[in-house]
């Protein structure tokens, strides 16, 4: 291989790591879409796929069985839920709902901080990711002239709508919290899958 060969590949790469997007770009949502979504809103539907959520996420937790596939996410830090895609929600009002999580945290007061899209070629298949960003409110409170800590209500939410070679997956929401003395406990989920889905 000769010396620009080899200058050349180092450039532009036959293939990106697995874990580096080949498109990265902030979420825009065209007006086609955004009235697509205007209608599924307007039809009720939204309310009565939370509601199936709600109740799919209240059997997970009692161990049962339910017609939606519902998971529990907990580590150090977070807490979450993840919504496997069913052929009877659809396509489209999968991919809304993704959109009416984030417009019901928003609704509890966060503020969306990113809205962005990344496409990953991975060895087998192509996956992207749809992510929704949200933070609490900056609540810095002054006592006796010092700073106390912060109230981060249920912590940082990040909503993601993961689809695998342009077809749906799965739905993840997730509250990461601080554990240290700067801030306040976090608010407990349940109170927050209550808030965006009821």
């Amino acid at each position: 291989m000769s010396f620009f060969d080899r200058i050349f590949e180092q450039l532009f790469p036959k293939r990106l790591p697995d874990h580096l997007p080949v498109v990265e770009e902030a979420l825009i949502r065209n007006e086609a879409y955004r009235n697509k979504i205007f209608l599924w809103q307007n039809s009720g539907a939204h309310r009565k796929l939370a509601y199936e959520v709600w109740e799919a996420w209240q059997q997970k937790k009692d161990k049962q069985t339910a017609d939606l596939q519902v998971h529990l996410l907990k580590t150090d830090g977070s807490n979450g839920i993840a919504l496997t895609y069913h052929p009877k929600i659809g396509a489209d009002a999968f991919q809304f709902f993704f959109d009416y999580l984030k417009e019901q945290v928003l609704q509890i007061g966060y503020k969306l901080y990113s809205s962005d899209r990344r496409i990953f070629i991975r060895p087998d298949y192509s996956e992207t990711i749809e992510k929704h960003y949200l933070k609490p409110p900056v609540d810095l409170r002054l006592e006796h002239g010092e700073v106390q800590r912060c109230d981060q209500r249920y912590g940082n939410v990040i909503i993601e709508y993961i689809q695998i070679d342009d077809k749906p997956s799965f739905i993840r929401l997730m509250a990461h919290y601080y554990e240290d003395q700067l801030y306040l406990k976090p608010l407990p989920f349940d109170e927050l899958m209550r808030e965006v889905l009821l």
